[in-house]
């Protein structure tokens, strides 16, 4: 675990120091695509670390790499994969102006369990393709766009199934209260392992500031 937030911790670093892509650099001069895909890879890495810590953050007196202690109280604090990824995201576009978000279809008649993942018109689009059975597995998708007039570069990554993903979307009969609900109170939407949960949006802007 130790070398997982090692290199969380080094692309966090990597992600501060490519920031300067906030001030609107044109496409051709940088990889534009590279850095989307990176950045979206950064947020894809941070809902796994807090998914495999679900437990660990849970249970009362329990750390990182050692066994969950037995018998302890296990107290639900709000602190999910979708919950970080949506803060974090948030953080980031306020400090950047680069949006990093999740979003998705959901499942069924499931929909997106937060009205903020609900997927604009262009993610619509982009997410049938990754639902699609013949989508090569991992393929992120972008293209240069138009948003409120300003010139932009948008980018999509799939996200997938997990297996700790599993405790909050998988199989209802193993709701942990028993009722097909999650630890959060959500229904669990019986996903299997390798799914296409979603996928990470990232809007970059393009066009150069001008002024003094």
């Amino acid at each position: 675990m130790f070398k997982k937030v090692s290199a969380l911790i080094v692309l966090c670093a990597f992600i501060i120091g490519a920031a300067g892509i906030s001030q609107g650099l044109a496409a051709e001069k940088i990889d534009v695509r590279k850095a989307a895909e990176d950045l979206a890879q950064f947020l894809v890495s941070t809902r796994r670390i807090i998914a495999q810590l679900v437990d660990v953050i849970n249970t009362h007196g329990a750390k990182v790499e050692e066994p969950l202690p037995k018998d302890a109280p296990y107290a639900f604090k709000g602190i999910i994969p979708a919950y970080m990824g949506r803060v974090i995201g948030e953080d980031f576009f306020k400090n950047t102006g680069i949006q990093v978000k999740q979003t998705t279809l959901g499942k069924g008649e499931f929909g997106p369990r937060n009205p903020y993942n609900a997927p604009d018109e262009w993610e619509k689009e982009v997410l049938t393709r990754f639902y699609e059975p013949a989508y090569p597995k991992g393929r992120g998708y972008g293209e240069e766009a138009e948003m409120e007039g300003k010139k932009v570069y948008r980018y999509a990554l799939p996200m997938y199934i997990e297996k700790p993903c599993l405790k909050c979307h998988g199989d209802p009969k193993t709701s942990p209260t028993g009722d097909g609900k999650d630890i959060s109170g959500k229904p669990m939407e019986n996903y299997q392992e390798g799914d296409v949960r979603g996928a990470v949006s990232v809007i970059i802007p393009l066009e150069e500031k001008t002024g003094v």
